[in-house]
């Protein structure tokens, strides 16, 4: 199920040698810290939090949860990496690029300078790095709502959706990269007759967890609890495009949400 283990064939890539060698430091390690070890990070270091485990195994053992929380701990002892934290920071990055969105494009991906970015990043140099688009999905929906009201744009009037309202998540990878796809998600909801509203929120919080900086995440998570929940019902329902910033509010919600906050986080 692992697609490390797929690739490598190495026992020590499997969801079962991750699970058993945080269980044998925890149990037995007479560090303070007892994820401090570097063994527990070779282990932990190719799995792609990709959740196959969770839904795979018998157990349901959550193994991309495991890692984000020994990660956490790991960094308490020996700094975050910089490249981890340029993860981490990819909306603070995304948004910086977006005020120049072409003169982003042609460094990222130019010959050389991309090669320079690359190595400086910690990337390898043959990768290719996410291109933004030329503009955000935020920027396009405020002036197409703006169109729409004036009568000077083609779109589908709110009132066409009265009592038919979604909410729109518009997550960072949509919002900087994948803007196109939003786009027509968007048109393609009006069309049915939906009013389609992007409300005020953060970034999901989904590039935090995968480099394990969980406390970073759980700010997030409570930010948006407290900006969403007086807005979403069964009625007025929260809806996104990507899969891995929606899975954020299914999977890691309810386990990071302040306890006053559970039954949002929940529902």
């Amino acid at each position: 199920m692992c697609p490390s283990f797929m690739a490598t064939r190495n026992e020590k890539d499997t969801t079962r040698a991750r699970a058993n060698i945080l269980r044998e430091f925890l149990t037995h390690s007479d560090k303070p810290n007892r994820y401090d070890h570097q063994e527990i990070y070779d282990v932990m270091d190719l799995c792609l939090s990709c959740k196959g485990c969770k839904s795979e195994c018998p157990s349901n053992v959550d193994v991309a949860k495991l890692k984000a929380e020994f990660l956490q701990h790991y960094y308490d002892a020996h700094g975050v990496p910089f490249r981890s934290w340029l993860i981490a920071n990819f909306t603070a990055s995304a948004r910086l690029g977006a005020l120049a969105p072409a003169l982003y494009n042609l460094v990222v991906s130019g010959k050389w300078t991309g090669k320079l970015v690359k190595r400086f990043s910690g990337f390898a140099v043959d990768r290719s790095m996410p291109l933004l688009y030329k503009t955000t999905l935020r920027s396009w929906y405020k002036k197409h709502r703006k169109g729409a009201a004036t009568g000077t744009e083609a779109a589908a009037s709110p009132a066409a959706g009265a009592g038919r309202r979604v909410y729109l998540f518009c997550d960072e990878f949509t919002n900087y990269n994948d803007t196109e796809t939003g786009i027509k998600a968007i048109l393609l909801l009006e069309k049915l007759g939906y009013e389609v509203l992007i409300p005020e929120h953060e970034e999901s919080g989904r590039t935090w967890l995968s480099k394990g900086l969980v406390r970073q995440a759980k700010k997030i998570v409570d930010q948006n609890l407290r900006l969403l929940s007086p807005l979403i019902t069964e009625d007025t329902p929260l809806i996104g495009i990507e899969p891995s910033a929606i899975l954020t509010f299914r999977d890691e919600y309810p386990d990071l949400a302040e306890e006053g906050r559970l039954e949002a986080a929940r529902h």
